[in-house]
């Protein structure tokens, strides 16, 4: 919890479109709730943080908003950082890929254009075209991305069309041959007849965390609410990738138990095994429960470990956070900003 001064931190969230809801929930599970009694309300408050005034906003005006230094932090799609941002200006991406609203930027053709599948068939097309005097002409709202990644792809004979709106109807309205636009199944354009380019992709795009960067240089409660998201983001990220695990193993020999375990890769757990005694009727220790964190992806292995043990008990339970002696995304922050 953040206290000081009283000085108001404004934190920007999505307020329209798929971001909104995965972004409260995301916030939620990393322990930072926010409180919003009217759904139809723009104002809303984080009683982990009550310095942090919550405005809703739409997501590309999140962008502008901070860039502007109006909103000192904000949730928006990576995608519109990528496309809006600029050499020297106030935009720090404080933690880019934050897990959710994933999506491409995809160049994608009509499907009837059968000998265009990568981007040195639409080079080829390009040229010709121009040299009988017709631009390629792609419609898209991010010229910037899409111009950038065509000079890569050497096609540099084209004309960008800014669209807003389903530009998915574009060539078959007719006011572009092609497009550039953000797909998270490809549904849309197959309905559109339409088909992504096999090395089409442009972007990958998730949620991230952004800030003003004079707002944070400046320290006080700007920085410190910053550095504690940053904190329990990165330490929710760490900890649902693990598992933590209790099992009840016989055992009279606690010590040589440990080495069984640090010689199996599964269950010799993040930082080795602890154990609690369970102790019968008259005092002996005859078993001992056994506390381990391990990967996810080594739960199924870890369990018949334990099997093989003797346990006929065996509790797993999901890791909300793992805080690590310093947080890397701060660290980070603490670079960009000069501070180390």
């Amino acid at each position: 919890m953040v206290r000081g001064t009283g000085e108001m931190v404004r934190l920007a969230l999505p307020s329209k479109g798929q971001l909104e809801e995965p972004t409260l929930a995301f916030l939620e599970r990393c322990g930072m709730r926010v409180s919003k009694t009217n759904p139809r309300q723009y104002l809303a408050r984080m009683p982990a943080f009550p310095q942090v005034e919550v405005l809703f906003q739409r997501p590309a005006d999140i962008f502008a908003k901070v860039r502007d230094g109006d909103v000192c932090l904000g949730i928006t799609g990576f995608d519109i950082v990528a496309e809006g941002r600029s050499d020297g200006d106030e935009i720090l991406v404080l933690y880019e890929n934050l897990g959710y609203g994933g999506c491409d930027l995809v160049l994608a053709v009509p499907e009837g254009w059968l000998d265009v599948n990568c981007a040195a068939d639409l080079a080829d097309l390009a040229l010709e075209w121009w040299e009988q005097g017709r631009p390629l002409r792609i419609a898209t709202k991010y010229p910037n991305l899409v111009r950038e990644f065509l000079y890569r792809k050497d096609i540099h004979h084209f004309t960008l069309v800014e669209a807003s709106g389903a530009i998915e109807a574009a060539p078959a309205i007719g006011y572009a041959d092609l497009i550039a636009d953000i797909t998270a199944t490809g549904t849309t354009l197959r309905e559109n007849r339409l088909k992504q380019l096999d090395d089409g992709v442009i972007l990958h795009s998730e949620a991230c965390f952004i800030g003003n960067r004079s707002k944070l240089a400046r320290g006080g409660p700007a920085l410190a609410v910053a550095e504690q998201m940053l904190e329990f983001i990165e330490a929710h990220h760490r900890g649902r990738r693990y598992r933590s695990i209790l099992a009840n193993i016989p055992c009279h020999e606690p010590a040589a138990l440990a080495r069984q375990m640090l010689g199996r890769p599964a269950i010799a757990g993040l930082r080795g095994p602890s154990f609690l005694p369970i102790y019968d009727a008259n005092g002996d220790c005859v078993a001992v429960t056994v506390s381990i964190v391990v990967w996810e992806e080594q739960l199924h292995q870890a369990i018949q470990e334990f099997r093989r043990l003797g346990s006929t008990e065996v509790i797993v339970s999901p890791v909300e956070y793992i805080f690590g002696a310093e947080s890397e995304a701060v660290k980070r922050l603490h670079r960009a900003l000069g501070r180390g």
